[in-house]
């Protein structure tokens, strides 16, 4: 008898292997796969926790003593006593003379001239004995702005000549001829320092931040001090922008940061970032 349609389909799917039980032993391996996996996730968290703070607090060593390495890098190369290069001496001594040739070169280097030309009027000030304050008292204006002429100070000679007369009064007048007495008339304040630094004409923001980057080493209380336009220079030598932690990198030490300060202003005048990067 000839088999209908549907009793060969029957016959067919009868005879056909079931897909279903395949599916069902691979979920299953998946599954315990999966459980496996959840089973190690906990310590595995611990051991990664552990290994990144082990790291942290290697990179926290690491970061501490490079900080001062740097320091003494650049100490060592471009760290000079201020003015030391014309002759002034470079010990902590704070004397009357080499705080007026501190005050000429803040006076000086703050104008809008080239370092170079403002270095070069401020040795030319000290060649002529103006940082002793008799001298420059007796000196003519017009014998002030001959020898800024000479320094190549020719923009602003005439202002900073009558600058300088009018410090030689402020200096007999307020302070018995000692610019040191600031420090005492300011007991020992930075801010009130700077106020009365502000007092000198020739001297603005800019002039005192030159002036206490430069006079830390032998008025302590004005330290730690960095120039601000010095700080960014700080941080591109690896120093950081943290003014405490690089206190701490110099040892506390007044006469050390002075030189620091001058090599991060020599750094950056000359633009030597590269070489501490």
């Amino acid at each position: 008898m000839a088999r209908t349609r549907a009793q060969g389909r029957q016959e067919t799917n009868k005879g056909s292997p079931t897909t279903a039980q395949p599916s069902k032993t691979v979920s299953k391996k998946r599954a315990r796969s999966e459980d496996h996996r959840n089973d190690k996730t906990p310590n595995d968290k611990e051991a990664k926790s552990s290994a990144a703070k082990k790291q942290k607090s290697a990179a926290a060593d690491v970061e501490k003593q490079p900080i001062k390495d740097r320091a003494d890098a650049l100490i060592s190369k471009y760290g000079v006593a201020p003015l030391s290069d014309l002759g002034l001496p470079g010990s902590p001594s704070s004397d009357a003379e080499k705080v007026l040739a501190l005050v000429f070169n803040a006076m000086l280097t703050s104008a809008r001239i080239s370092h170079e030309l403002a270095h070069k009027s401020v040795k030319c000030l000290i060649e002529a004995n103006y940082q002793d304050l008799e001298t420059l008292s007796k000196s003519t204006w017009q014998a002030k702005t001959e020898v800024l002429t000479e320094g190549g100070y020719t923009r602003y000679r005439e202002k900073i000549a009558t600058a300088l007369e009018e410090l030689a009064e402020l200096a007999q007048e307020k302070y018995d001829g000692d610019l040191n007495k600031i420090l005492k008339k300011a007991d020992s304040q930075p801010d009130k320092v700077r106020a009365l630094l502000k007092e000198i004409k020739g001297i603005g923001n800019v002039g005192v931040d030159i002036f206490c980057d430069t006079a830390q080493g032998i008025w302590p209380s004005l330290a730690p001090f960095i120039d601000p336009r010095s700080m960014k220079t700080a941080e591109q030598c690896g120093l950081g922008s943290d003014l405490d932690a690089i206190w701490e990198a110099v040892g506390k030490d007044p006469q050390k940061m002075t030189k620091l300060a001058a090599a991060l202003t020599t750094v950056r005048l000359d633009k030597k970032e590269r070489e501490f990067a």
